[in-house]
């Protein structure tokens, strides 16, 4: 491989500037979430096209198809006989969540003494757009030109599902062609550590409301005989699980698939320091590791299935009364993993809601939307460019990884595209609470991901 010299020159030189520009957009509060404005989505779209169109890239445009949010496009492709690699990423970003949590404004980004860069929407994924934003520029003002052909599409409805992606990949699937997908919107295995993932759960969403009564009644005059429905959601989301936090529907568990004996390998051969994931995921004092024993935590995470309740509404703190409620209301997600099938998985979990409810409550379960898995074996000549590349840029032997979260497009991609080499890259960590309050990024490792994606170009540059 040619060194990219003049590329990473150019680029060291100007880091800082690229940090200012990272936060010029990260200001934008293109939150696609409902209830939100959805001209700042737009105007933050508008923005990263201004980004692409200042590294040099051309034909750049923002696109709105049949209703979405809109995406940002440009191209270069003056590279005859080169391969062309298609670059994802979003820029829209998760609702900022409580205010009175954050130790600085959710969109104004704030260095801290930790070195660590902290906005809604830093890492997850803004700073993974303007990654490459960093690497073309540099390319095409140290040396007038890049070493292959480049496409960027840059979503504004990832955070909400992507519900257009796959229709929009259809409807354009010539103008985005290519020979190799490089998706920045994952994570490296710890910060300094960069990664590759090359699996990922699918998901599955209910929504469940329990209902006992046609309204509140005092809870001391009919408190006993009458069946209290928070309770009886409770036991209904207690039984979908066994005492080791596990799914034990076997409808729910059904068609996984064993991890294969080398990724197996692969997995439990990554360092792992319980004390130090312990401290990672926050969890309190005295507080146990949950999932199935016989799997690593790594396995669990990233292999296995898992139920959670991601909400759970009856009645405010504030405003109790000593009554029993009418109704309550909660949100499950199911994450699976290879080969369960979405659907067959959300109905096995409307079934279990539904089954025997406790004191004859009414139970009425309502699917919300499926996301498929993804998995491939990370080998062959686009995987060991990328290794080389996250290799000489982080200084590091990079890791292959899962991930637990659900990215449902990434499928959807390789199959249009005719099952090109999917590169599942990022710029997250463990600690940066990607979605939480006080997200944030590690500068350091951004400096890294950016000289890493210079070098992953001029590495797939010779896959010719």
């Amino acid at each position: 491989m040619r060194k990219p010299e003049a590329a990473l020159g150019h680029f060291e030189k100007n880091f800082d500037s690229y940090v200012e520009r990272l936060k010029t957009i990260t200001r934008i509060p293109s939150v696609s979430a409902e209830g939100f404005p959805r001209e700042e989505v737009a105007r933050c779209a508008e923005a990263v096209a201004a980004e692409l169109r200042a590294a040099g890239l051309e034909n750049v445009r923002t696109i709105v198809y049949e209703g979405s949010h809109p995406y940002a496009y440009g191209e270069w492709l003056h590279a005859p006989g080169a391969p062309t690699i298609l670059l994802y990423g979003h820029h829209d970003v998760q609702p900022p969540g409580r205010p009175e949590v954050w130790e600085s404004p959710a969109f104004e980004p704030t260095v801290r003494a930790d070195g660590r860069l902290y906005a809604r929407g830093i890492a997850d994924d803004k700073a993974g757009v303007m990654m490459h934003v960093a690497a073309a520029d540099s390319f095409l003002r140290a040396e007038k030109r890049l070493p292959l052909n480049v496409k960027v599409i840059i979503e504004g409805e990832e955070e909400v599902g992507s519900g257009h992606l796959e229709d929009f990949l259809r409807a354009n699937r010539e103008m985005l062609a290519a020979d190799y997908l490089v998706l920045t919107d994952t994570a490296n295995f710890e910060e300094g550590i960069p990664a590759i993932t090359f699996q990922l759960r699918g998901m599955v969403a209910v929504d469940v409301e329990v209902a006992g009564l046609r309204g509140r009644v005092h809870s001391g005059s009919w408190g006993g005989p009458v069946p209290d429905p928070i309770m009886a959601l409770c036991r209904i989301l207690d039984r979908l699980v066994d005492e080791d936090g596990v799914p034990c529907d076997p409808d729910i568990r059904a068609g996984i698939r064993e991890t294969p004996d080398a990724a197996r390998a692969r997995l439990q051969a990554l360092p792992f320091d319980e004390a130090d994931f312990m401290r990672q995921a926050g969890l309190l004092p005295g507080v146990r590791i949950a999932g199935e024993k016989k799997y690593s935590v790594y396995e669990r995470m990233w292999t296995r299935p898992s139920l959670t309740v991601v909400a759970m509404e009856a009645s405010l703190m504030k405003d109790a009364t000593n009554q029993i409620v009418d109704s309550a209301r909660a949100r499950v997600t199911v994450r699976i993993v290879p080969d369960q099938d979405p659907e067959a998985v959300r109905d096995a979990l409307v079934a279990a809601l539904h089954r025997d409810p406790p004191w004859g409550v009414q139970v009425r379960a309502k699917p919300l939307h499926t996301g498929l898995w993804w998995t491939t074996e990370p080998s062959g000549p686009a995987f060991d460019a990328a290794m080389r590349a996250l290799r000489a840029g982080y200084e590091q032997e990079p890791a292959l990884i899962g991930c637990g979260g659900s990215i449902p497009f990434v499928k959807p991609f390789q199959d249009i595209f005719g099952g090109i080499p999917c590169l599942l890259l990022g710029v997250e960590d463990p600690t940066c609470q990607a979605h939480g309050e006080n997200e944030s990024l590690s500068l350091r490792d951004w400096r890294k991901a950016i000289r890493s994606a210079i070098y992953l170009y001029a590495e797939l540059a010779e896959l010719r």
